[in-house]
C-alpha cells in the first residue's frame, strides 16, 4: 500500500507535475505516507468484510487486521511530524494568512488532524494481546470501534485540506485527483460499509422480533 501510494505521489507531483525533485525525501513522502495510512487504517475495518483475505484462517486474518492497523497508526504518526516539519506559508501558502497565522483551513484541519490520531491510539493499544483480558471483551469492542470515528474525523481533515482543490477538476495536474480525494475516497468506504451492516443487522432484528411475535399470537 505505500509502494502504491509512493508510485502515485510521485507520478503526479514529480512526472506530471512540476515539483523539483529536491522535495521528494519530504514533501513526496509525507503526501504518499499520509495515503497509506489511510489506507492501511481503511483496510483493518475492511478485512473480512469486503477484503475476504485469509478467510480459511481466522487466526491469520486476525494477524493481518492488527497489522494493517498499527501501520496505519504508525504511519499517521509519521506524517504529522512530517508535516510539522514542513508547515509553512513556503510550502502551504493557501493554508496562511498574509500575516503568516494559519487561516482557518489550516487550523481546522490541524486540530481535527490531531483528534484523528489520538483517537487512533485507543485501538492500537487495545491491540496489544493482553489488553481483551484486562479490560474486558464489551470495552475492547468499544475502543476498536473508535476507528471508525477517526476516520470520520479523518474525512473532516481532507475536506478542509482539499474541498477547493476538488472543486476545481479543470486544475488538477494530468486529470490526476489530488491526493487528498483519493484519502477521503478510502477512509469513506469502511464508514459506508459499517453503516450498511449496521442497518442490515437491525432489519435481521425487526425481522426475527415480527416472526417471534407471530409465533406467539399463534
Amino acid at each position: 500500500m505505500f509502494g502504491s501510494s509512493l508510485v502515485y505521489a510521485i507520478i503526479r507531483y514529480h512526472l506530471a507535475g512540476d515539483v523539483a525533485w529536491a522535495h521528494f525525501p519530504l514533501f513526496i513522502l509525507n503526501k504518499a505516507t499520509s495515503l497509506a495510512a489511510v489506507f492501511f487504517v481503511a483496510s483493518s475495518y475492511l478485512i473480512g468484510k469486503i477484503f475476504r483475505w485469509h478467510d480459511h484462517d481466522k487466526a491469520l486474518r486476525l494477524v493481518v487486521i492488527k497489522f494493517c492497523g498499527l501501520m496505519g497508526f504508525f504511519l499517521a504518526g509519521v506524517h504529522a511530524l512530517l508535516s510539522l516539519a514542513l508547515l509553512s506559508p513556503a510550502y502551504y501558502a493557501k493554508y496562511f494568512l498574509p500575516d503568516g497565522r494559519l487561516n482557518l483551513e489550516g487550523e481546522l484541519a490541524i486540530v481535527v488532524g490531531v483528534i484523528a490520531l489520538f483517537l487512533l491510539m485507543a485501538p492500537a493499544i487495545t491491540t496489544l494481546p493482553m489488553m481483551p483480558k484486562a479490560i474486558g471483551g464489551k470495552r475492547w469492542k468499544r475502543n476498536q470501534r473508535l476507528g471508525y470515528v477517526a476516520l470520520a474525523f479523518v474525512v473532516v481533515h481532507l475536506v478542509a485540506l482539499g474541498l477547493r482543490g476538488w472543486l476545481a477538476p479543470a486544475d488538477w495536474t494530468a486529470g490526476l485527483p489530488p491526493i487528498s480525494l483519493v484519502a477521503v475516497v478510502a477512509a469513506l468506504v469502511p464508514l459506508f460499509v459499517k453503516r450498511r451492516l449496521v442497518r442490515e443487522k437491525r432489519e435481521l432484528q425487526k425481522e426475527s422480533a415480527a416472526a417471534h411475535a407471530a409465533e406467539q399470537e399463534d
